[in-house]
C-alpha cells in the first residue's frame, strides 16, 4: 500500500505527535508535530537555531509505526499555537518511508524536555541521575537549577541509545525534596510512545554506564 505522508503528517498534528529532527552534520533536537500546510508541514522545536534552507531527516512515530523522512527547512521562526515563534515549516513530500526499529544511530542521553528551550541531559553535570526502572526515575539538581518543577506538574522526556530510535516518555513530579545543596525529584512516567520498547532501552542505556 502506497505510503500518503500527508494524511499520516496530518494524524501526528491532531495528535501533536513528538518527533526527532537530525540537521545535516548536527546534534539530534526534539519538536512537536503541530500543523500541515500547503508547502510543508510544521514542527515546533524550541531553541532548533535551524536556518531556512538547512537539510535535516526528521523522525517520528504514528500509531505505532515508525517513520522517516528527509527534508529542507523552508522558513524558520513560524508561529505555532503557543504563541511562540518556534516552530519551523519543512518540505516533506520527498523520501517519506517506514523504518525499521534499530535504524537510528543516536547518542546516549536521558533529557528533560521542557515546554520552552532546549532540553536539559539528566546523564551530564549538573544533573545526576539516581534511579531508573520501567517505573519511573530520580535524579538531583543544584537549588539553583534553571528548570523548576512543580511537584504533580508534568514534563516531557526523551531517552536515546546508539542504533536504535529515541523514546519519549510522560512523567509527572511525585515528590520533590528540599536537600543540603540539592533538589531531588522523584517523577513517575504517565505515558511511553512504544512501551513494549522500554526494558530494553533501559537495558541498554543502564549497560552503558559500565
Amino acid at each position: 500500500m502506497r505510503l500518503d505522508p500527508r494524511r499520516l503528517l496530518q494524524q501526528a498534528a491532531e495528535q501533536r505527535q513528538s518527533c526527532e529532527i537530525l540537521p545535516r552534520g548536527g546534534r539530534w533536537r526534539g519538536g512537536r508535530v503541530v500543523r500541515v500546510e500547503s508547502g510543508g508541514v510544521v514542527i515546533q522545536s524550541p531553541g532548533a537555531g535551524m536556518a531556512g534552507g538547512e537539510d535535516v531527516q526528521v523522525w517520528l512515530r504514528v500509531e505505532g509505526t515508525l517513520y522517516r523522512f528527509d527534508a529542507s527547512v523552508l522558513r524558520a521562526g513560524v508561529p505555532v499555537p503557543d504563541r511562540s515563534q518556534d516552530g519551523l515549516l519543512l518540505g516533506y513530500l520527498d523520501g517519506f518511508r517506514e523504518e525499521t526499529e534499530g535504524a537510528e544511530a543516536g547518542d546516549r542521553d536521558l533529557q528533560l524536555l521542557p515546554p520552552t528551550g532546549q532540553g536539559v541531559s539528566l546523564l551530564s553535570a549538573p544533573a545526576r541521575l539516581v534511579e531508573l526502572d520501567v517505573a519511573g526515575l530520580a535524579f538531583t539538581v543544584p537549588p539553583d537549577f534553571h528548570i523548576v518543577l512543580a511537584l504533580g506538574g508534568l514534563i516531557q522526556l526523551r531517552m536515546a541509545v546508539p542504533g536504535q530510535a529515541p523514546l519519549h516518555l510522560g512523567a509527572r513530579v511525585r515528590e520533590l525534596v528540599r536537600g543540603d545543596g540539592y533538589l531531588l525529584y522523584v517523577l513517575g512516567f504517565t505515558s511511553v510512545d512504544d512501551r513494549e520498547r522500554l526494558p530494553a532501552m533501559l537495558g541498554a542505556l543502564q549497560a552503558l554506564d559500565g
